[in-house]
């Protein structure tokens, strides 16, 4: 008995494995899929064998590297693609996470910084409204964390907060169902 007790046991599943965003049958898009935030959503989206995986990304900060294990798999398909331009493909979901991360990349090459954030985001959103699918977004999320900050800078009262949180959401649910 004292051997059961000392053996390791395995890994539950991840909590998020019985979220209702993990359990379906879709073809979802994850843009800088092979970032370390994409990649790792890659890993909990593909845990699902129902889901068809499609990541785009231009390796500008991203690597292979962190997608290898996916990489032929019959439900991953990988394509170099910058989110500045144009993509055409059929999903039913958005993950729009490209978007270099870190003051360095900002410092380094930031025009580059600036239209993946504005047109990258603009070509997914205008994907989703196309094809009908749902999106999320780093750039989205971002906004309202810029919007609640000015907010409290600007010493909005405490009750306007939440009501202009509110509105702001609203838009935000709008272009989800575009």
């Amino acid at each position: 008995m004292a051997g059961n007790d000392s053996a390791k046991k395995a890994p539950s599943p991840s909590p998020l494995r019985n979220s209702k965003f993990f359990q379906s049958n879709m073809r979802i898009l994850v843009t800088g899929g092979a970032g370390f935030i994409g990649s790792h959503l890659v890993d909990r989206l593909m845990e699902n064998e129902k889901n068809e995986v499609i990541v785009a990304d231009n390796y500008f900060t991203g690597s292979k590297d962190n997608l290898s294990k996916w990489i032929g798999h019959p439900r991953f398909e990988l394509i170099r693609h910058d989110v500045t331009e144009t993509l055409l493909v059929e999903v039913d979901r958005i993950y729009h996470l490209a978007c270099p991360a870190s003051p360095i990349f900002y410092k380094y090459n930031p025009v580059k910084t600036i239209k993946t954030n504005v047109i990258g985001t603009l070509n997914m959103l205008g994907l989703a409204k196309r094809v009908g699918a749902r999106i999320c977004s780093r750039q989205l999320l971002r906004f309202m964390v810029i919007l609640l900050s000015t907010l409290r800078r600007r010493n909005i009262g405490a009750m306007l907060i939440p009501l202009v949180l509110g509105v702001a959401m609203m838009r935000v649910s709008e272009w989800q169902k575009l």
